[in-house]
């Protein structure tokens, strides 16, 4: 049985939706985790804006799909393109690939600790010295997933069809 356009793209909306707020909740534990941990307040206040970040998205996805075609559709179409599919992207590159995949390959490949300190400086970043932190950071790849379904429902609702 195929699907009709209306629920393929209802189908990509919801897929986008819930990978977006699985990526939300990763990211804002982890920040919220390494607040307490390395006593950083400032990463207290990345955790608050994640889930402002997160319900944005789904309302663009909302008005997405719910306006295909008008006015209102168009502007959340554009929406999840800046917000679900550029931006996420960049904060994953940065936050996840960043921040820890690099930091833990060079870390655990033997980087020198004058290299280290001077990508990964001191308090922005903590050299890996726990499992939990650093797990939950490279676990924010699931924004790379949510970024794909961000771009899946962006292109499933063209304003030329």
């Amino acid at each position: 049985m195929r699907l009709s356009n209306r629920a393929k793209s209802g189908n990509a909306a919801a897929n986008a939706a819930i990978s977006v707020m699985v990526a939300g909740l990763i990211s804002s534990g982890h920040h919220v985790y390494g607040a307490v941990q390395y006593e950083t307040p400032w990463r207290l206040v990345v955790s608050l804006w994640i889930p402002a970040f997160v319900l944005l998205v789904l309302s663009a996805l909302y008005l997405l799909w719910k306006y295909e075609g008008r006015t209102a559709g168009n502007i959340g179409r554009w929406l999840v393109l800046f917000g679900g599919v550029i931006f996420q992207t960049g904060f994953t590159i940065f936050e996840c690939v960043y921040s820890h995949l690099l930091k833990n390959v060079l870390f655990f490949g033997g980087a020198s600790q004058e290299f280290l300190e001077q990508l990964f400086p001191v308090p922005t970043y903590h050299l890996p010295d726990n499992l939990l932190f650093e797990l939950t950071g490279v676990a924010q790849l699931a924004g790379f997933w949510a970024a794909w379904c961000a771009w899946c429902a962006f292109a499933q609702h063209s304003p030329h069809e």
